[in-house]
């Protein structure tokens, strides 16, 4: 009985009251059986990889509003959940970590605290700021725009309809080159034009959109420099792209583009190595959400650490009536 319920407390997808109903016990039961499994979880990381990262989600627990994340995104690991993101906080945190000197490199966003608590604890590392992350910059102010301009139409004209659909939204925040136009028409069969093409649809969005229009290509531009050109190349690329655009004074692509060019010495550390990117812990914060929604949000930061922590690494407790996970595993 009880290896089974610690094989569905490891499934992120199923909830605790799910968990007992299945098993034919009581809330309690599984409740302690966690509480059992978290007593066996280090309460921190000692030892840190050679490359790390670090984000955070909403946790909405006693204990705050945000928890950080520390992960291993080369190894794809949850190391720990903290129920803290401030500075001072994970200052103290890894002052514990016997080997900080040894981290090369941290992967993060355009947070100032976490860039301080890396130049603080971790000398040595080069600071990352994950592609996702600056390219986000861009695509929000060109969906400013857009904004904009769907507010000056009529909701009922062709014009404000074009702009508020999301499958146009999401085509102008696509990179060209990845756009399958043949996927895209199959979608639009069932859509709300099936007399129009996507890609007509499209350039006819590019065609209302008068201030629009330079900025989807200013998008498109950046997005290739980035895509096809080596660390060595990318910094004249970058500079030049800033130096066209920013003369232009486009409101909502203004505070993107300084904001790029601030961080511009830790975007260019991104083409470094392109396994370095925070694209293990975006499907990890994805995977916490369904788990915080399943179970109906989690209260206690230590069941919400301690699920987490053994969904995702099978950590479990050092109790003699605990087994190994891989006899778990093999098992099932």
């Amino acid at each position: 009985m009880k290896i089974q319920i610690r094989k569905d407390l490891i499934n992120y997808n199923l909830s605790f009251k799910y968990i007992f109903q299945k098993n034919r016990v009581s809330i309690t039961f599984v409740e302690n059986e966690m509480l059992d499994i978290i007593s066996g979880i280090p309460e921190r990381v000692i030892n840190l990889p050679r490359v790390i990262s670090f984000d955070e989600f909403k946790a909405d627990t006693r204990d705050g509003k945000s928890a950080f994340v520390l992960n291993d995104p080369i190894h794809k690991k949850v190391s720990d959940i903290l129920s803290n993101r401030k500075k001072e906080y994970l200052i103290q945190y890894f002052t514990y970590c016997k080997n900080r000197h040894s981290v090369e490199f941290v992967i993060s966003d355009m947070y100032e605290p976490y860039l301080l608590v890396t130049q603080i604890m971790f000398p040595k590392a080069k600071y990352v700021v994950d592609q996702f992350h600056y390219i986000t910059y861009i695509m929000d102010a060109l969906d400013g725009i857009r904004i904009r301009q769907q507010k000056e139409y009529n909701e009922k004209s062709r014009e404000y309809k074009l702009l508020k659909n999301k499958k146009n939204v999401s085509l102008l925040r696509k990179y060209d080159n990845d756009i399958d136009w043949w996927v895209y028409s199959k979608r639009y069969k069932n859509g709300h034009m099936v007399d129009t093409l996507p890609s007509e649809i499209f350039n006819e969005i590019l065609t209302i959109l008068r201030d629009l229009r330079e900025e989807y290509y200013l998008k498109e531009e950046f997005l290739d420099i980035i895509h096809h050109n080596e660390q060595i190349n990318v910094e004249k690329q970058i500079d030049r792209w800033i130096n066209d655009y920013i003369e232009k004074n486009i409101p909502e692509f203004i505070e993107a583009l300084k904001t790029i060019s601030r961080w511009k010495e830790y975007i260019l550390n991104s083409f470094i190595d392109k396994r370095y990117s925070n694209g293990y812990t975006e499907g990890t914060n994805n995977k916490i959400k369904v788990l915080k929604r399943v179970g109906f949000g989690y209260k206690d930061f230590k069941f919400l650490r301690g699920r987490i922590l053994y969904s995702f690494t099978g950590i479990l407790s050092g109790s003699t009536r605990n087994k190994n996970i891989s006899n778990i595993k093999n098992k099932k």
